[in-house]
This record gives structure tokens, C-alpha cells and sequence, in this order.
């Protein structure tokens, strides 16, 4: 269905989903960084005390990517939200707002609760679900496109990943 062939209502029913898929993705990592934006970077004596791999990137640099692989994630949702709703076939948005509520609570056990074995084991969930997404995603008729969006995201955090062990095998002895 075209745009043109939509009525007012149904494009204001899309718009406002768009929407509230952007305020989950972004506002739910933006609150995440809130809650725990003094136990990350220059800020947290913690932090800056752990011993880094060579890889470890600029602090800086969290801030830019997240909200850009927040706002692909929320697009390739709403493709997908278009095609299945929440009713017609739930289990490709289920399983994405699962890896959404895994993402949030990495931070939460990295940032706060400061134990990077268990940071570690949350991520490699986190990473199966990112792939789950995008198997479902894949599935969903005339959207086989969108798991190209969740690359990145599905790279930076394989990415983090490695550098969250690298983390817990250089600081073990600390914890």
C-alpha cells in the first residue's frame, strides 16, 4: 500500500509508531547513558582505572554511534511493524524488542553493577538476539531488506564484545 492510497488516519497511525519506535530506541539509550553516564569514560574513576586493550576506542566515540544504530534499529522496526503489526505476526518484533531490553540491561550490569564477567556473558545473549532479529526480520515478507540496517549494530557490538572480554581478562584480578 502506497502512501497516496492510505487514509488520513492510517498515516497518522504510521506516523505516530515511527515515532514511538524512534523514543524507545534512542530514549530508552538515552536514558541508559543518563543513568549511568558517571560510570562510563573520564567520568568514572572505575572506568578509567580498568586496564584497556589497544583496541579500546575513544570515549567520544560511544556517543556518536549509539544514537545512529538506535535510529537504524528503530527504522528497521517500523518496516517490519508495517508488515506484521504486533498481531498479525508478533515474533519478529518480540524477539527485536528482547535484544532492545538486553541492550539496555548490558549497560546497566557493565556501567553500575561494574561485574564485566557477567557484562560478558549478558552480551553474547545479546548478540544471538541481534542475529534472531534479523533472521525474523529477513523472514517477513517484503522486508528481507532490513537486517542490512541492524549490520552495524550487529558489528558494533560483536565489537564490543571482544573488547568487553579483553576488559574482563586484563581486570580479572581486580574484580
Amino acid at each position: 500500500m502506497g502512501l497516496k492510497d492510505m487514509s488520513k488516519r492510517d498515516i497518522l497511525v504510521n506516523v505516530a509508531v515511527f515515532i514511538g519506535f524512534i523514543i524507545l530506541c534512542m530514549g530508552g539509550g538515552g536514558i541508559m547513558g543518563a543513568i549511568t553516564r558517571n560510570d562510563f569514560g573520564d567520568r568514572s574513576e572505575w572506568y578509567t582505572a580498568l586496564i584497556k586493550p589497544s583496541f579500546n576506542p575513544p570515549n567520544y566515540l560511544f556517543g556518536i554511534v549509539w544514537p545512529i544504530l538506535y535510529l537504524l534499529m528503530a527504522i528497521a522496526a517500523f518496516a517490519v511493524w508495517t508488515k506484521t503489526g504486533l498481531t498479525k505476526e508478533p515474533i519478529p518484533l518480540v524477539i527485536f524488542f528482547i535484544q532492545l531490553a538486553l541492550n539496555f540491561i548490558w549497560t546497566l550490569i557493565f556501567g553500575k553493577a561494574k561485574d564485566l564477567l557477567a557484562a560478558f556473558v549478558e552480551i553474547v545473549f545479546l548478540l544471538f538476539f541481534i542475529v534472531l532479529t534479523m533472521v525474523f526480520f529477513f523472514r517477513v515478507k517484503g522486508r528481507a531488506w532490513t537486517p542490512i540496517l541492524l549490520l552495524p549494530y550487529l558489528a558494533w557490538v560483536s565489537f564490543a564484545t571482544a573488547l568487553n572480554w579483553s576488559l574482563y581478562t586484563l581486570n580479572k584480578e581486580e574484580e
